[in-house]
């Protein structure tokens, strides 16, 4: 931490500068990530300080975090290699930076995730819905961790409607973006 944020942001400003060569729109960029990844996407849209310094303030219009840590100080395990070092961890955690005027964002998990608690889309929900910010929490019975993402890939995709639910809320929240 802060350079896995920072590589996120610089995507952002990547996809932002070329996706109008790929057919798609600067205006309409949303972010989705698992894991590790899901904090990443709830960072750049909750601080903005991250898109700013990438020289993209406020192009992500939509996010979806699938399984991701919102709300893990204090840090055990694998995040105190990523976060420990850090020396306001405070700074480290989504959750701190709810806002009203963040994207719109879903927030994914399963109930069986023992890897990042469930707890996490629960607190970082209930922080932006506190704020009046445009967020979904969805729960799905029994997924752990790993399930939430293998449910996205054609072979797994009746564990779940993990992709169709991500993709609808995107649509509809990015219909009016501009």
């Amino acid at each position: 931490f802060p350079a896995f944020v920072q590589d996120a942001a610089d995507a952002v400003r990547w996809t932002r500068d070329n996706i109008a060569t790929f057919g798609g729109d600067p205006r309409r960029i949303a972010i989705v990530g698992h894991s590790a990844g899901a904090h990443s996407v709830a960072m750049l849209a909750l601080d903005p300080q991250w898109l700013a310094a990438a020289g993209v303030p406020g192009s992500v219009k939509a996010a979806v975090g699938l399984s991701g840590p919102y709300d893990f100080y204090p840090f055990t395990g694998r995040s105190v290699a990523a976060m420990g070092q850090w020396p306001n961890p405070a700074e480290t955690q989504p959750l701190n930076y709810a806002r009203k005027e963040a994207p719109p964002m879903m927030l994914i998990t399963g109930t069986a995730d023992t890897t990042v608690r469930p707890k996490n889309a629960r607190n970082l929900f209930k922080a932006l819905k506190a704020v009046g910010a445009i967020a979904v929490e969805k729960e799905y019975e029994g997924l752990g961790h790993e399930d939430i993402a293998m449910a996205l890939s054609l072979p797994f995709r009746s564990k779940a409607p993990v992709l169709d639910d991500s993709a609808a809320f995107l649509m509809t929240q990015l219909k009016g973006a501009n």
